[in-house]
């Protein structure tokens, strides 16, 4: 390809190194791409991204759940030992019905005990997810277990001491911690929120 010359415009053919008309020396062309010319290939533009871990940590979505029925478990415990058991246990009118049939005496003192360990559980359980401890998900999950074993065995117990009354408020409280079992076991197993915010 000629290329004209810089000093008398003349053209120069290609690979010869000076004018033919001025003798004015002609530079190589270069190969060199210039600093300011465009990447062969486009540049890999980076997407936001709404799944890091930054985005998920946190007491947030489903986890508010947890934290308010562990907040105001205790609450709802304490006002059943409160208003059933003790009135129960030591009602004057119930004393002689009692008197008859330890058995019934000794069912509500275990649900006494039960609930009042579940009342300490639980209190473990506020701090250890309030704190985001690693612990938390694996305790949180043996204690609905815990709660749906003791459940069962109390209304078992209760149907034997009485095998003619329709338990039915303990038949909905097993549907409902079992229901409650269902949904955040796995939740405390497999979700990404719980894996990046309990990690202390």
């Amino acid at each position: 390809m000629n290329a004209p010359c810089s000093n008398c415009a003349s053209e120069v053919p290609e690979g010869v190194q000076s004018c033919a008309s001025c003798g004015t020396a002609v530079a190589a062309p270069s190969l060199q791409v210039p600093e300011s010319a465009p990447a062969p290939y486009p540049t890999a533009v980076s997407l936001p991204s709404f799944t890091t871990t930054e985005d998920l940590e946190g007491l947030s979505g489903w986890l508010l759940l947890v934290g308010f029925g562990l907040v105001v478990s205790p609450f709802v415990i304490l006002s059943s030992i409160v208003t059933t058991n003790i009135p129960f246990l030591y009602g004057s009118k119930y004393q002689a019905f009692l008197a008859t049939h330890p058995a019934v005496e000794g069912l509500i003192v275990f649900e006494v005990i039960s609930n009042i360990i579940f009342i300490a559980c639980i209190a473990a359980l506020n701090y250890l997810f309030f704190t985001k401890r690693k612990a938390f998900p694996g305790y949180f999950i043996l204690y609905l277990v815990t709660n749906l074993l003791v459940l069962l065995i109390d209304t078992f117990a209760a149907n034997a001491l009485f095998p003619s009354v329709h338990l039915t408020a303990a038949y909905t409280s097993i549907a409902r911690t079992l229901l409650a079992a269902l949904i955040w076991i796995p939740y405390m197993l497999v979700s990404r929120r719980v894996k990046a915010t309990f990690v202390r």
